[in-house]
């Protein structure tokens, strides 16, 4: 038995767990701790004698955070929610079958969209839609509003607290 097949004994299931939890997708995670044995084997990632397991838990968290990064905003949201289209389409019925999976996508975006504009507070709303729909960050949103980076991430904390409770009470 190979190195790397040791190590895959050893530390797969570990890797795949934490990933799962990160990306909150199997397949994603599946994905994220095949490329780093895919990059043990072709030589491009060296672990280290000294502690292997946990240089590898660190190389699958870094990918995962790098995965989160590349995400669109839509992705992240619908993660960030942990939304579950059964529960939100209230299972089969004619408007789920008539209506194709991205077309249900956008109207549920739509919909948390249009529930933050009406009932988050005017600041926390400028806040959220800056931060989402023009990507700036958090020291951009601070500067343009004249607030701390502190208040900006409380605005935003809030906001997705806010989606968490009406779109998905069960999971907090």
């Amino acid at each position: 038995m190979t190195d790397i097949e040791q190590l895959y004994k050893d530390c797969y299931q570990r890797m795949l767990t934490m990933a799962r939890r990160m990306l909150k997708d199997g397949v994603e995670a599946s994905d994220t701790v095949s490329d780093v044995f895919a990059r043990l084997a072709d030589g491009s990632l060296k672990v280290p004698e000294e502690r292997p397991e946990s240089y590898l838990m660190v190389t699958v968290r870094n990918l995962c955070l790098g995965r989160i990064r590349l995400m669109t905003i839509h992705e992240r949201m619908e993660r960030r929610l942990s939304l579950d289209e059964k529960r939100w389409y209230g299972g089969a019925g004619a408007r789920g079958d008539e209506m194709s999976s991205e077309e249900k996508e956008r109207e549920r975006i739509a919909e948390m969209i249009d529930y933050a504009e009406q009932t988050f507070p005017q600041q926390t709303w400028r806040v959220f839609q800056l931060r989402f729909d023009e990507g700036l960050l958090y020291r951009e949103i601070a500067k343009r509003l004249g607030i701390s980076e502190v208040t900006v991430y409380k605005h935003l904390a809030e906001a997705l607290k806010r989606l968490k409770e009406k779109f998905n009470p069960t999971r907090r």
